[in-house]
């Protein structure tokens, strides 16, 4: 592989771990901590928070985790499927909807919808939901203050986007939980 594929695809991968992080910081943790501090792979005008650090335990202190990490519990499966729709098209922009099913037999808080955009896509506004973008990755999750949970089987209809493009735009690589 040339360098400069290797730098796109290495580029790429640390974009991915940078939005997983920040879906991980909208979804879960204390909501007093999410979304208060600016992190430098934030897009501008948002913020996410990473977790305090945990202390070092005291020396002789026995510690409740496992030595081996691969005993530790799994976390919940967040069962879930989203679908995204091009609703119009204009010169130079986009109006598309969003849906999110629980798949799963437990209600699902905090959800998120994240997906690929052509080079160039942009979103420039949404509704029941925040969005935000880092690069061609986009994301929609639920609005903190509304208590957006959904019942097991339940579906979220009401999300929507309008964004810029020079062409009406794919959505592509579509994930939620």
């Amino acid at each position: 592989m040339t360098q400069g594929k290797t730098t796109t695809v290495l580029g790429a991968l640390s974009l991915g771990a940078a939005v997983a992080l920040l879906a991980a910081a909208c979804v879960g943790g204390d909501p007093a901590v999410r979304h208060t501090a600016a992190h430098p792979m934030v897009p501008a005008g948002t913020s996410a928070a990473l977790p305090a650090p945990s202390p070092p335990s005291p020396a002789g202190a026995s510690s409740s985790l496992p030595a081996d990490p691969s005993a530790l519990p799994a976390p919940p499966a967040r069962s879930c499927k989203a679908t995204l729709k091009l609703v119009e098209t204009w010169p130079g922009g986009y109006r598309a909807t969003a849906t999110i099913t629980n798949t799963a037999d437990t209600p699902l808080g905090g959800w998120y919808i994240q997906w690929v955009l052509p080079k160039g896509a942009t979103i420039t506004q949404a509704w029941n939901g925040t969005h935000m973008q880092s690069g061609p990755i986009a994301m929609i999750h639920a609005l903190e203050d509304d208590g957006s949970v959904l019942a097991p089987g339940a579906t979220a209809t009401d999300i929507g986007f309008v964004g810029a493009a020079q062409a009406p735009p794919t959505f592509t690589e579509i994930t939620c939980g």
